[in-house]
């Protein structure tokens, strides 16, 4: 009959062993069932856990409850000061490299299978003092399905299951539903942008917006000054809506352009006062505003929008 293995197993009192510390003559259980599992180690076959299939116990069953109770030590060893906290492979929200995040210090302890407000419950809640501020998803073959994921009350993430069992102390999100990382070097070419318009708004007797009109840094074609362009939520380029919130810039105006043929609300320029084209500033990967979404209009979106059109600008040599 073919058998289960067990990556890791329990003893009484429910810690976990693997194959490698674990003791000939001891009896360890499976932490799905609870079922004895027997403890091979021989001169050819690697030393594992195994027991025989049955109804009430699956591979999936297993790696599932271990993975679980991998995440809940990692966290216990990290506050018993034991090990270091366990670390989160992150993506920049605005460059999308990976980010080594180690979760805060003011997670106090990790429960399995914790209720939360809305009635679901969370594979692994992580706690502070006695409220769940997070959860860990655990996937095996299954990720957590959009209800579950639109229904949870707190952040989460989803981690592979057989990745923790590789490395229980690095957690590699499936799914992040975090609050969004931003990686120190976007921050620090943020504030490199910020000083430099800054310098640009006042020789141009402009003062830059802290919501909805976005900004970025542009040559004017006809007089090759640097000057600021203002963007805002629109849906696409060739949205033409009119901007909605006061006060609006003075250098953004409704003008007629013969290249467009009509009228329409553009960027002009604060010195020569030639219109600055949409399709310059938009489609053109030179362009401040190019590959940017400009939908939404909100705190967090107008910070991210900025910290991308920052980025863009290094990259183009702005900076």
């Amino acid at each position: 009959m073919p058998e289960l293995r067990v990556p890791f197993a329990i003893d009484d009192e429910e810690r976990l062993y693997s194959p490698a510390t674990a003791e000939r003559g001891k009896s360890y259980f499976c932490p799905a069932c609870r079922e004895l599992v027997v403890f091979r180690q021989g001169k050819i076959r690697i030393a594992h856990f195994a027991h025989k299939v049955s109804e009430t116990c699956s591979q999936e069953t297993i790696i599932h409850k271990t993975a679980k109770l991998l995440v809940q030590t990692a966290v216990q060893e990290w506050k018993s000061g034991k090990s270091n906290s366990p670390t989160l492979q992150r993506v920049c929200q605005i460059c999308s490299t990976f980010v080594s995040q180690p979760l805060p210090e003011k997670v106090d302890s990790a429960i399995l299978e914790y209720r939360l407000a809305d009635g679901s419950v969370a594979d692994v809640a992580l706690m502070v003092g006695n409220m769940a501020q997070a959860a860990v998803e655990i996937k095996v073959t299954h990720a957590v399905d959009d209800m579950k994921a639109n229904r949870l009350p707190v952040p989460f993430i989803e981690v592979d299951g057989y990745e923790v069992i590789e490395n229980a102390t690095v957690w590699k999100p499936t799914i992040d539903n975090f609050k969004p990382l931003t990686c120190d070097q976007c921050k620090s070419t943020y504030l490199r942008f910020q000083a430099k318009a800054e310098q640009v708004a006042k020789a141009s007797n402009l003062e830059l917006p802290t919501a909805y009109y976005r900004y970025g840094l542009h040559e004017c074609w006809k007089c090759k000054r640097e000057i600021i362009v203002f963007s805002w939520p629109k849906d696409g380029m060739w949205d033409n809506s009119a901007p909605t919130r006061e006060p609006l810039p003075s250098t953004v105006q409704y003008r007629y352009s013969k290249t467009a043929g009509g009228k329409y609300w553009t960027n002009t320029c604060p010195y020569c006062r030639s219109i600055q084209g949409d399709f310059p500033l938009y489609a053109e990967c030179d362009g401040p505003f190019y590959a940017i979404d400009f939908g939404a209009d909100s705190p967090t979106v107008f910070d991210r929008d900025m910290m991308k059109m920052a980025v863009h600008a290094a990259r183009i040599g702005l900076l």
